[in-house]
C-alpha cells in the first residue's frame, strides 16, 4: 500500500462523516419546525388584533344595549309618574315602542358580537397550544440533533487523529502536494477510486480519464482532471 494510499483510507471516510453531517435527515425537520413556528407567530399577532378588535365591539354593542334600556326605563318612569300631559303619553308610548325596537335589534348584533369574541378567543388559545407543541417537537428535534453530532463529531475527531498520525509516515513533497490540493478545493485532498467508483468526494472520472489513471505507474500521484484532487488507487 502507498503512502497516499494509505492517507486516503481515513480521508474517504472523512468526507462521508462531513456529508452526512451537513445532510442529516433531522436537519430539514429541525428547518421545517421553524418555519411552522414562524407561521403560527404570524397567525397569533392577527389572532390577537382580532381578539381585541372582537372585545372593543362587544363592549360597543353591550354600551349601546345598555344606553337603550336605560332611556326605555326613564320614559316608562314618566308613563307611569302621572306627572305627564295627557297629550305627552303617546309621544312617550311611542319612543318606547321604538326604543323595544331598537333594542331587539342591538341584543342581536350583541349575540353575534359574543359569538364572534368566542371565536376569537378560541382561535388565540388554539394558536397558543399550536405554539407549545411546535416547541416541544423542536427540543425534541434539536436534542436527536445534537446527539447525532456527538456522534459523528467523536468519529470525525478520531479519524482526523488517525489521519494527523498517518501524515507523518508520509513523503514530504507528497504531503505537500497533498496539503496543496487541500487547500485549492476548500478540504478535499483526495479521493479514493475502488474499480471504476469513487469515494471520498464528488469526482467525475470519464472513461478515457479512468483507463488513463488505470495505466498509468503503480508509484505515480494521479490527479483527477476536474478539480487537480488526488486519485487514490486503491485496486493496484
Amino acid at each position: 500500500m502507498t503512502g497516499v494510499q494509505t492517507c486516503a483510507l481515513p480521508i474517504s471516510r472523512l468526507a462521508r462523516l462531513r456529508h452526512e453531517r451537513k445532510h442529516l435527515p433531522v436537519l430539514s425537520r429541525i428547518e421545517s419546525v421553524i418555519e411552522r413556528l414562524k407561521a403560527n407567530k404570524r397567525a397569533a399577532i392577527q389572532a390577537d388584533a382580532s381578539l381585541s378588535e372582537a372585545k372593543a365591539q362587544a363592549t360597543r354593542s353591550e354600551d349601546e344595549v345598555g344606553q337603550v334600556v336605560r332611556r326605555a326605563e326613564v320614559l316608562r318612569e314618566r308613563l307611569h309618574s302621572g306627572h305627564s300631559a295627557a297629550r305627552d303619553l303617546s309621544a312617550i308610548q311611542g319612543e318606547i315602542d321604538q326604543l323595544g325596537q331598537r333594542q331587539a335589534a342591538l341584543e342581536e348584533a350583541q349575540i353575534l358580537a359574543m359569538e364572534a369574541l368566542d371565536s376569537a378567543r378560541e382561535e388565540v388559545e388554539r394558536l397558543s397550544q399550536e405554539e407549545s407543541e411546535i416547541r416541544t417537537a423542536g427540543r425534541e428535534l434539536t436534542a436527536k440533533r445534537d446527539a447525532e453530532f456527538a456522534r459523528l463529531d467523536e468519529e470525525i475527531d478520531s479519524l482526523e487523529n488517525q489521519r494527523a498520525d498517518l501524515a507523518g509516515t508520509i513523503e514530504t513533497a507528497l504531503l505537500a502536494d497533498y496539503e496543496a490540493v487541500r487547500t485549492s478545493t476548500g478540504g478535499l485532498g483526495a479521493v479514493a477510486l475502488r474499480g471504476r467508483s469513487i469515494e471520498g468526494g464528488t469526482v467525475e472520472i470519464s472513461p478515457q480519464e479512468l483507463a488513463r489513471i488505470v495505466a498509468a505507474p503503480k508509484d505515480e500521484v494521479i490527479h483527477a482532471e476536474e478539480n487537480d484532487v488526488i486519485v487514490v488507487r486503491m485496486d493496484i
